[in-house]
């Protein structure tokens, strides 16, 4: 069941075409890829799709309902959760009091320390618990920030290069927790860099190019697409799905 629906989504800024009828679906239960060059409008999308960049057509549905004019507040209450591509942690507090910020805003009544302790359980930093963010390697960020907005209790969640600063392993397990949160009934748009890892978690991706959908399918279909090996440059997809 598609949760989130972007609709011929277009952007400009001044007479430069950002997006240009872009249509993405995300649906419950599934990791969805959006990939593409630097500067391709992926970015772009993702403050669409939350509302800190307004569209010039389009629309953006939300769980069934139409949120294109509605504020960033209430698409986070409807469900919507993000990370970004440049870190955003609160560094002077610890990561359990990072988990604690979003669980207290949460509308479903659970108590938010069973919330936090649960999150930090589920993505791996419980020995972290009460070590200040500002002096954890970038990757365990990059965690603490996925797990404030798992906190939140999303049914949408959007991740902007999630993996950056993780090493291999850390990547392995990433990819894992993303599946697990899949299986959970969550909708994830994944937006990512490492190619490998989006066509090992993603049933369904999209290729964004200069603000267009080059292509969209199944890990198999985007690897065979030649639209997609010009996008990269010409540097083929491997049979593994590595490549850049």
């Amino acid at each position: 069941m598609a949760v989130l629906e972007v609709d011929d989504v277009s952007v400009t800024f001044g007479g430069l075409a950002a997006l240009i009828g872009v249509d993405v679906v995300a649906e419950a239960g599934a990791v969805t890829g959006l990939i593409g060059p630097n500067g391709a409008g992926k970015t772009t999308l993702f403050n669409v799709i939350c509302g800190l960049q307004r569209a010039k057509r389009g629309h953006v549905v939300l769980d069934g309902r139409d949120v294109t004019g509605a504020r960033t507040f209430n698409r986070a209450r409807r469900g919507l959760a993000r990370t970004f591509q440049r870190l955003e942690v609160f560094g002077s507090l610890t990561t359990r009091e990072n988990l604690l910020v979003a669980a207290e805003m949460q509308r479903n009544g659970r108590d938010p320390h069973a919330v936090a302790q649960e999150i930090l359980s589920e993505v791996g930093l419980t020995e972290y618990a009460d070590v200040h963010v500002d002096s954890i390697p970038t990757g365990l960020a990059r965690l603490v920030e996925l797990g404030r907005a798992l906190a939140t209790d999303p049914k949408v969640l959007l991740l902007d290069e999630p993996s950056s600063g993780l090493d291999e392993a850390e990547t392995d397990a990433f990819g894992e927790l993303l599946l697990r949160l899949a299986e959970r009934g969550l909708a994830v748009l994944l937006v990512e860099h490492d190619v490998e890892l989006v066509m090992r978690v993603c049933s369904q991706i999209y290729v964004l190019d200069f603000g267009e959908i080059i292509a969209s399918g199944s890990p198999d279909e985007i690897r065979r697409s030649a639209a997609v090996q010009t996008a990269y440059l010409g540097s083929p997809l491997s049979a593994n799905g590595s490549g850049r």
